[in-house]
């Protein structure tokens, strides 16, 4: 294994369980998508959240086997909050290498931020073994670029490899 070796995740849908979160967001909003995301991504809301003790596991599986990264669509204004959710579950915060998120103002489909984050991980020399997502259209995307990776898509309490035939994982 190269000491590049490097393990991707993402935070909502594969180590939170947001669907409370999102309950919420669709209530408060009444239907307005603009507002539907202001309140989503709003700190108050992340209280809500659930530990995904899968997710959880697997993550710190693979902090021992090598570098783990978190990439995740949460605006920056959210890193300080992140970091203390993720403490709160159990996640040792000096394990993970690096956070990517999409800056405040950045209002593109996650997937396509993920893809950017993704290749800036690449030319940083990482060698990217596995990624986790709970985005089914960017795992198939990143799947053009990711050639060797192992492309996990986590839904519910399913975590199956993205290949040509799925594969539970846990």
């Amino acid at each position: 294994m190269s000491r590049n070796s490097t393990y991707v995740f993402d935070i909502d849908g594969v180590l939170l369980d947001v669907s409370q979160r999102i309950a919420l967001a669709e209530k408060a909003s009444h239907g307005n998508t603009s507002l539907f995301w202001r309140y989503f991504f709003s700190e108050e809301f992340l209280q809500f959240d659930k530990p995904r003790k899968t997710g959880i596991d697997i993550l710190l599986d693979r902090m021992r086997k090598g570098i783990v990264i978190i990439v995740t669509g949460r605006p920056s204004r959210l890193r300080r909050a992140t970091l203390y959710q993720l403490q709160s579950i159990g996640i040792p915060i000096g394990g993970i290498k690096e956070i990517y998120m999409r800056s405040n103002n950045d209002h593109r489909k996650s997937y396509l931020f993920k893809l950017e984050a993704i290749e800036r991980i690449l030319l940083k020399g990482h060698t990217i073994l596995e990624l986790h997502d709970d985005d089914e259209e960017f795992l198939k995307r990143v799947k053009r670029i990711l050639i060797h990776a192992r492309l996990y898509l986590h839904s519910g309490n399913n975590i199956v490899e993205l290949s040509d035939r799925l594969k539970p994982l846990w």
